[in-house]
């Protein structure tokens, strides 16, 4: 009887043969590396412990995501509507004829801002 055990993406002989799982790939780089660096005679269990230590020194995926200055442009960017959100209504009640006026005068000054970002000035 075949063994079709393989063709299963989460299987440990999938993993083993280096089918569907970028961990195969991270632990061969690092392998291939560690024998590169030491000779040909290093202990597999050593090589084994190292890339623990080299895993569990690196930040998780999600931390090296949030941690992108797209992401903080992009909640500086929600908060800031959210904010005027909740507050324009309530300024635009009280006083909607200045309301009026800091509303064009923003929208002109973000023109203005984003038409000198496009010519380089």
């Amino acid at each position: 009887m075949e063994d079709l055990a393989w063709m299963v993406r989460d299987s440990a002989s999938a993993w083993l043969r280096g089918y569907g799982d970028p961990r195969f790939d991270k632990y061969e780089s690092f392998y291939r590396k560690a024998r590169a660096t030491t000779d040909s005679a290093s202990d597999l269990e050593q090589i084994n412990e190292e890339f623990v230590r080299w895993i569990s020194e690196r930040p998780s995926r999600l931390i090296s995501l949030l941690n992108r200055p797209v992401v903080a442009h992009a909640l500086i960017a929600f908060t800031a509507v959210w904010i005027a959100g909740q507050a324009l209504p309530h300024l635009a009640s009280t006083a909607p004829k200045s309301t009026g006026v800091l509303l064009v005068a923003a929208f002109i000054g973000l023109r203005i801002f984003h038409r000198k970002r496009r010519n380089g000035t």
